[in-house]
């Protein structure tokens, strides 16, 4: 099953970044993030306008810089990612193998979480540092029932060096052990966990942006604008969680969540507990895409689903009850695969796979686009269109367009990018992407006189180069 999967979504997720189907947030993000800790420069993302560090905390990424001495991309990344979805399957079936005391009717729950519809989504989605930390906090759970607590430490600090925000599962799991009678372990877990998320969004995060507070404390400001007035508030104002929790948008995500596995989640609240915090933070942030099955956000979400339906469906192990567990293993797997069939990226979903979220061929303007890549200096400063970023972000200064000219979700205040439009010296667009603004800035950058000429233009898509000095730019 693990092979089918990799395969699968192997071939797709090559095919989606050949055919320039991601994008500068976050596939281009991460690539420059760890190209730069492989060539040991200015930890700079000019693509996000941020330091590496205040941008997310993830040293994880160091295990990848030496696959970047390689020469290894986006494609790698992708490849990764589809290899930590597949190999979460591992210790879902061993802990599964330990309750239902039969190894083949736990292979059931790998179908089903190969089969879920938000695994496969964020599998088509961006790398994230994050879905790294899945495979571990599965095995943490697995090796700390074992009562195996090296391994478990172990996969407890690969975990938090995914991103400053997985100390939250990490302090659910903590918690959760502590009720189970591994209370010096469980409060070992939870003061390390949140001795690290403080050091992050505390110490670490504002020291590599001139103080300032994590750049995404603007999604709560229901609840405040620093994260102690936002803690603070959510504990003190419950009913205004409540409210947000409860409204319908929210309650069409716990549907996509619980409704393919059956629901079966709900017979192990305990064990449910451990998505507790993720899914608060997800559904109290005031954007729309965190609580939505198809990104980084729900992915402790799932593993912690996933722990609860195989906890549940053990509480039936006496032998009387053996043919009631099975059969929920068999519901469970009907479930998965009509929920597969009806609202995933997957071939078995005909719909959502040939609509488009899927790049399978190279269309003329692609081909173009591949052509100008490749004709890019290696070492130039670039901006491009969000498509076009994670194929040039291998490099110390790439823009997305129309940054730096004009500002557009760039760094976390009101300031002009630092750097210079001097450093451009290549423009790579994909003109179906720029705005009416846009269009007027490549106009003026490239008319008769300006500092920019267009050395080829075709099928949609844009190359311009550097022919005079940054005198002749626009002001910002």
């Amino acid at each position: 099953m693990i092979g089918v999967y990799v395969v699968v979504f192997g071939w797709l997720t090559w095919l989606q970044q050949a055919n320039f189907g991601t994008f500068d947030f976050d596939m281009g993000i991460f690539d420059q993030e760890i190209w730069l800790a492989a060539h040991h420069l200015n930890p700079f993302i000019t693509i996000r306008g941020l330091n590496m560090w205040a941008n997310h905390v993830n040293p994880i990424i160091y295990l990848l810089v030496p696959f970047y001495w390689l020469g290894a991309g986006p494609h790698f990344l992708y490849l990764v990612q589809t290899l930590a979805f597949a190999g979460s399957a591992i210790p879902l079936w061993l802990l599964a193998r330990d309750r239902f005391a039969s190894p083949w009717l736990s292979l059931g729950i790998p179908l089903a979480w190969l089969l879920y519809p938000a695994v496969e989504w964020m599998t088509w989605w961006s790398f994230h540092p994050e879905y790294l930390a899945v495979p571990a906090f599965l095995f943490a759970y697995w090796f700390a029932d074992r009562g195996r607590w090296g391994w478990y430490a172990l996969c407890v600090v690969l975990v938090l060096a995914c991103k400053e925000d997985t100390a939250l599962p990490i302090m659910a799991l903590g918690i959760l052990l502590a009720f189970r009678h591994h209370r010096r372990a469980g409060l070992i877990t939870v003061a390390g966990a949140l001795a690290w998320f403080f050091l992050c969004v505390d110490v670490i995060m504002p020291g590599a942006n001139a103080g300032l507070a994590p750049f995404y404390l603007y999604e709560y400001s229901a609840f405040g604008n620093s994260m102690g007035h936002i803690i603070w508030n959510v504990l003190r104002h419950p009913s205004r969680v409540w409210s947000l929790a409860l409204q319908h948008d929210r309650l069409h995500y716990y549907v996509q969540l619980l409704g393919p596995v059956a629901g079966l989640a709900l017979l192990a609240p305990a064990t449910l507990f451990l998505v507790v915090p993720t899914l608060l933070v997800n559904v109290l942030n005031n954007q729309g895409y965190p609580y939505q099955i198809k990104y980084q956000y729900s992915a402790f979400v799932a593993a912690g689903i996933f722990l609860a339906v195989i906890e549940g469906i053990s509480r039936y192990r006496s032998h009387r009850l053996r043919h009631l567990r099975v059969g929920m293993v068999v519901v469970l797997c009907i479930v998965a695969l009509a929920s597969n069939v009806a609202c995933s990226p997957s071939p078995l979903d005909a719909t959502q796979y040939r609509s488009g979220n899927w790049n399978f061929d190279a269309s003329p303007r692609v081909r173009e686009l591949e052509k100008m890549v490749r004709m890019v200096s290696a070492d130039a400063g670039v901006a491009a269109s969000l498509d076009v970023v994670p194929h040039l972000s291998h490099r110390d200064q790439i823009y997305s367009w129309p940054n730096p000219w004009i500002r557009s979700n760039y760094g976390v205040t009101a300031a002009q990018p630092p750097e210079s439009p001097a450093s451009i010296q290549y423009i790579v667009l994909d003109m179906t992407e720029n705005t009416s603004a846009e269009e007027a800035l490549i106009s003026k950058l490239t008319k008769p006189g300006g500092p920019f000429h267009i050395i080829l233009q075709r099928d949609q898509a844009l190359l311009a180069t550097r022919i005079k000095s940054a005198s002749g730019d626009l002001p910002h």
